[in-house]
């Protein structure tokens, strides 16, 4: 195993006679990163005695390891070649490099014995190298403030003149009114968009995925209920207008075929990628979607939808609330990691059913709570109309709306903005939508309006 005893007990020295340098020792190692069991002993000896406010010296340290058997003159040795700790910075930094090349060898082989016997091994390699990574600790992570402050400046003059132009600040989410409201999408947001089923989920998030897509963001999109062909169907018969039930039993006609090569052409050229693995866990939707994007190939992530998502392969210790907080959570970092909006599509339980007023309560989220937490933007989806087919108040600015082809998108919780009711058309396929004040989507909704 790589190791080097020498230097470990050049940076225990240099702590015993620099105490001072204590605290910037201990934001870079651990107690193991030393591989002599004495050496780490006496480190964490060292970091009890910095926890408890005494004084670290080698009287208090030789003191402290007493009980592990380690003698006074050991622990004066490591004093004897230290004339300063003004190297022990970067010293620490190489025991914390040796470090994490022995848990990758140590990783390499448990990978070698998983690989012959486990089915889901990639999973575990996967995720087990996020953790190795994770205990790499990065010492230059902290930034000054005046660095994050100009950032911030920089990116508020952008949205200023974006504001001032009429564009969105953010990425188009393709509906006028809830780019007013929430500037659009952002990077590091977790958007949760949850519905009942047969509400709308897939169709409103592939408008949300070609909307961004005209803006130049290349989306990511992963499928885990739809197969790509089906999707890429279902936007091909919004983009050319043809009627959904002649194109699902292929009555098309020559008329129709050249609006189904007019709307091809129009979707071949945007930068939407589909992944349509029915089983993937959250570890392998962030290495295919880190791979993405040093392709310059993700600005976005839409992923449909998180109760599919596989889990944890240990079900005793692990329950379904648990996986489903820990994916929740997952989302979230990928999108903080990235910086790019994840879009995360979330089953409703049956709760919203059973009351009388059908609209969605942040309670009604299915399997945990942790989704709520995590999440920036949590937006409902309903369609009156699946209930009753009278009219409905819908608030000061729509007053009372016919329910036929309007949808109802509902802000239950924006950390950067305001909440409330947005409104929206679509036809009965459910492949074309286009803001509730356009004139765009006739009073029918007929499959033949134009996108």
């Amino acid at each position: 195993m790589p190791h080097d005893e020498r230097l470990e007990a050049a940076v225990l020295g240099a702590l015993l006679v620099e105490a001072n340098y204590v605290p910037d020792v201990r934001g870079i190692l651990t107690a193991d990163a030393f591989y002599n069991s004495d050496n780490a002993a006496i480190y964490e000896a060292i970091c009890r005695l910095d926890d408890e406010g005494r004084t670290v010296d080698m009287l208090s340290v030789v003191r402290a390891v007493k009980d592990a058997n380690i003698s006074a003159a050991y622990v004066a040795d490591l004093t004897q070649s230290i004339g300063t700790g003004v190297a022990v910075l970067n010293r620490a930094r190489y025991l914390a490099d040796l470090q994490t090349l022995r848990m990758l060898i140590v990783y390499a082989a448990e990978l070698t014995a998983k690989a012959q016997s486990d089915n889901n091994a990639l999973d575990w390699a996967l995720s087990e190298l996020d953790v190795i990574a994770g205990k790499a600790v990065c010492v230059d992570a902290a930034r000054h403030i005046g660095d994050v402050l100009q950032e911030t400046l920089q990116d508020l003059e952008r949205r200023q003149k974006a504001h001032q132009q009429g564009e969105c600040v953010g990425i188009p989410t393709g509906l006028s009114y809830l780019d007013a409201v929430t500037g659009g999408w952002r990077g590091g947001q977790l958007v949760v968009l949850a519905a009942r089923p047969a509400m709308g989920k897939t169709a409103v998030s592939l408008h949300f995925a070609r909307s961004a897509a005209m803006a130049g963001v290349p989306v990511c999109f992963f499928s885990l209920e739809m197969p790509d062909a089906q999707l890429a169907g279902r936007m091909l018969v919004g983009a050319s207008g043809v009627d959904a039930n002649a194109f699902r039993r292929g009555s098309i006609v020559s008329k129709d075929w050249e609006m189904i090569e007019r709307g091809a052409d129009d979707l071949r050229g945007l930068p939407l990628y589909l992944f349509d693995t029915p089983s993937i866990s959250m570890p392998r939707i962030r290495a295919q979607a880190r791979a993405m994007q040093r392709r310059g190939r993700c600005g976005m992530v839409v992923v449909d939808y998180l109760q599919l998502i596989e889990g944890s392969d240990d079900r005793r210790t692990v329950n379904r609330e648990r996986e489903v907080a820990q994916m929740s959570r997952a989302a979230k970092m990928l999108a903080k990691e990235l910086s790019v909006p994840v879009v995360l599509l979330a089953q409703l339980s049956r709760k919203v059913e059973e009351r009388a007023d059908k609209t969605p309560m942040l309670s009604d989220l299915r399997e945990s709570g942790a989704i709520e937490q995590d999440a920036d933007m949590v937006i409902f989806i309903d369609r009156p109309a699946v209930y009753s087919t009278e009219p409905f108040d819908a608030g000061s600015r729509y007053r009372t709306v016919d329910p036929q082809g309007v949808g109802r998108l509902t802000i239950a919780k924006n950390r950067e903005g305001g909440t409330g009711l947005i409104l929206f058309r679509h036809n009965k396929s459910l492949t074309r939508i286009t803001d509730y004040e356009t004139d765009t989507m006739t009073t029918d909704q007929s499959d033949n309006a134009p996108y």
